[in-house]
């Protein structure tokens, strides 16, 4: 095919998105390949066309001829160029190599490697995995024996992607004494044309030759083609498998988020958009790809700030590898009896695109390390639980419980000051004491978080607030219910975010100064309901609600009733008035009661239509709020059962030792860690953002859910010392319990989500 001639960009110092803007302008606007072979073609000539442009490799340092663009400018380049169609590198293998060379490799090897890799001139192979060492690398046998200026290669890799069609590999080869470990592994680049190289393509279960064998027979590997010192090749793997893991493939996630929508269009065509089971299953993977997203974000903010990302990285890969397999699951099952036939088969959904991509799929939790390592890797690396091989104990890379990814500065300081403050008021003793006592406010801890900033952290500065931010105020709460605080906060910030969106402004200024609150309306499996609500004659409000949360400790009840007219009313309630009837909490650090309203007298804020906007406003910060305390909730029970893992014998060795509870944690520390990443991103946001209510839906969800599974899980770890009242285990499942019912039940949120996801392909 005849290739159109490309448009000039020759203005390397004007800004980059005008430049590129052009480029893909023009791409757009050529005859699109006909054939694979043609594709192939356009996308190595596509990769020059960057290069000459200046457009190429936006992560990389200019130095390495990259564009060196902040993280957030990374995202707008692959927004745009996954938006254009533009090609992608038909060699996704480089960006594992590059990343290694960049910070390990020689000026000669940067120089010789790196521009052949970027415009697609010359294609990598990887040599890691061995038909004896598939996930544990430690165990590799492929010899390099020095000799003079070369090393002598002997051995055989296996699962090796593209090695037909790649000119180089690089490879770990054992160049020390052999035997099981990681020293002595050295990090070799090696030509495939070499004498002694051998390529037998391997057919997986697609019907394809992906992968193959390498053989190596004396292969003669010149001792300059070594990346870093002899011996140093494990610590230097891990450059490769942190980019491979996290920061090759920035595109993944738009990527995913351009399938899962094919996926929800597919469901429409199949006429399947209302079946209620289909409608959950995509509502998982619609939670999966955003969690993705926010998990890459976290990685590639690591890498940029020069820190390695391998312990977000590890949980990530998990994640993408398992939702890429039910996703495709679930796109295969759309397809109805078109699951019958190949990929290749006449008649077959979509040109059998989803038959292919299922088969292929199965490879997503064995690649770089199948499922079940990666779990072993993340609950003895990231955790500190002890080795299934009796190797001892690392230092856990945070402590459990705590963000994988490091905080700003502000969030760090607030975190630390809350579970300072809280910790020195309140015990696990305390509050087990307190139970079936009357409800009481604590108040020496109210007045300190009140001081802090709490409840009106991100509330307006012109009502006495702190302008903090949404996230902030998350990460508060968060850190409020790891301590297990018992106090209201979580209602009264929901009451004041009412009073904000009403325009109440006096009513808020007092929560903000210090009084508790308690938004006073029934709530359903969908939320707050507009059904069985106290009468408002214009004056005063008469009826019963139960279940009020924080209603027993409250100064200010602002109260949803409907008057004659059958009009949705907000009010304030004199307190004086109202009649509280305390209820007993299964949250025993929480208060919930009965409030009664007789002939009570109030104060309209917002009347009829208006009503129903505040609440839709109001709604994301009240489910963001109680989500944010499930995710303090479902930290702390991680962190105490990998702190009793590690402490408790069985049968000789520590439990935490055997996979049945390492894998445990694990599940445990990738639910609480992908729903705090959920949730801190939800609240970041724009209230005016179509995607906002989707997002917090979403991840009030998967938050709620993470709450009662992971404190569950805890339980489980802890055995029968966690069943006993004097164990504070059941504290936090009682608290995960409440916060499950308090905003409506997660299958709601979810489906109310997809119906939007539905509403905005449409």
């Amino acid at each position: 095919m005849q290739k159109e001639p490309a448009v000039v960009v020759n203005c390397p110092n004007g800004d980059w998105r005008d430049r590129l803007s052009a480029l893909l302008a023009d791409f757009h606007r050529r005859p699109r390949p006909a054939t694979s072979q043609e594709r192939f073609e356009a996308s190595i000539a596509w990769q020059s066309e960057l290069v000459d442009a200046g457009l190429a490799a936006p992560g990389w340092p200019k130095s390495a001829g990259g564009m060196d663009l902040a993280l957030e400018d990374q995202l707008d380049y692959y927004r745009m160029t996954t938006a254009a169609g533009a090609p992608k590198h038909p060699c996704n293998l480089s960006f594992i190599v590059a990343p290694t060379l960049i910070v390990h490799g020689t000026e000669e090897q940067k120089s010789r490697f790196l521009d052949p890799l970027l415009r697609a001139k010359e294609f990598w192979c990887q040599g890691f995995s061995e038909p004896g060492a598939g996930s544990d690398l430690a165990s590799l046998s492929t010899r390099g024996v020095r000799d003079g200026d070369f090393y002598r290669v002997t051995g055989q890799k296996i699962w090796t992607t593209m090695a037909d069609k790649a000119d180089w590999i690089f490879a770990l080869v054992r160049t020390g004494p052999a035997g099981r470990g990681t020293a002595g592994i050295s990090y070799l680049l090696i030509p495939m044309d070499s004498p002694g190289v051998e390529v037998r393509p391997l057919r997986e279960a697609a019907g394809g030759h992906r992968f193959a064998e390498v053989f190596f027979d004396d292969v003669e590997v010149p001792v300059h083609n070594r990346v870093g010192e002899e011996g140093e090749g494990w610590s230097i793997m891990r450059t490769s498998l942190g980019h491979e893991r996290a920061t090759a493939f920035l595109a993944d996630e738009f990527r995913y988020r351009a399938t899962v929508d094919k996926v929800f269009r597919l469901a429409v065509a199949q006429g399947l958009r209302n079946d209620t089971l289909v409608r959950a299953q995509l509502a998982q993977i619609e939670t999966d790809v955003r969690l993705i997203a926010t998990n890459s974000a976290r990685a590639l903010d690591a890498v940029l700030r020069g820190d390695d990302p391998g312990d977000v990285a590890s949980v990530n890969r998990l994640v993408k590898s398992e939702f890429e397999q039910r996703l495709h699951t679930l796109a295969l099952r759309l397809t109805g009896t078109g699951a019958v036939l190949g990929s290749r088969s006449a008649g077959a959904v979509e040109k059998g695109r989803w038959s292919y991509g299922y088969l292929m799929s199965r490879a997503t939790t064995i690649g770089a390390g199948t499922s079940e390592i990666q779990r072993t890797t993340i609950a003895e690396s990231v955790l500190g639980l002890p080795s299934h091989r009796g190797e001892g104990r690392r230092a856990p890379s945070v402590a459990p419980g705590r963000p994988l990814a490091a905080p700003d500065a502000d969030e760090a300081a607030l975190r630390e000051f809350l579970g300072s403050a809280i910790a020195s008021h309140v015990t696990i003793a305390t509050i087990l004491a307190s139970a079936g006592r009357p409800a009481d406010l604590h108040r020496p801890l109210w007045d300190e978080l009140v001081r802090f900033g709490l409840p009106g952290l991100s509330a307006s500065e012109s009502l006495g607030g702190a302008g903090a931010s949404l996230r902030l105020l998350c990460a508060a709460v968060e850190e409020a219910a790891y301590q297990l605080a018992p106090v209201p906060l979580v209602p009264t910030v929901i009451a004041l975010e009412v009073l904000v969106c009403a325009g109440a402004d006096e009513g808020a200024r007092q929560v903000i100064a210090g009084a508790t609150a308690a938004f006073v309306a029934p709530i359903g499996d969908d939320g707050w309901l507009d059904v069985g609500l106290p009468h408002f004659d214009g004056e005063a409000l008469t009826g019963v609600v139960e279940r009020v949360a924080g209603a027993p400790v409250a100064d200010i009840f602002v109260v949803l009733s409907v008057d004659a007219a059958g009009d949705l009313v907000l009010a304030i309630a004199d307190p004086a008035t109202v009649k509280q009837h305390q209820q007993e909490p299964i949250d025993l650090t929480a208060t919930v009661g009965i409030v009664e309203f007789d002939r009570s007298p109030a104060t309209k804020l917002v009347a009829g239509a208006a009503v129903r906007d505040v609440l839709a406003r109001a709604r994301r910060v009240a489910q963001l709020v109680v989500a944010a305390d499930a995710v303090g909730v479902a930290n702390r029970a991680l962190a105490m059962a990998v702190d009793w893992a590690g402490q408790r014998e069985q049968f000789g060795s520590l439990i935490g030792a055997f996979q049945a509870v390492s894998h445990r944690c694990a599940n445990m520390l990738l639910d609480a860690e992908g729903a705090r990443n959920q949730v801190l991103s939800a609240a970041d946001h724009d209230e005016e953002d179509a995607d906002a209510a989707i997002a917090s839906d979403l991840a009030t969800a998967a938050a709620v859910t993470a709450a009662v599974r992971v404190t569950e899980g805890s339980i489980q770890v802890h055995g029968g010392i966690g069943f006993t009242w004097e164990h504070p285990a059941h504290l936090l499942l009682r608290r995960a319990i409440a916060n499950e019912a308090w905003v409506g039940r997660a299958e709601m949120l979810r489906d109310r989500a997809v119906g939007a996801v539905f509403e905005r392909l449409a």
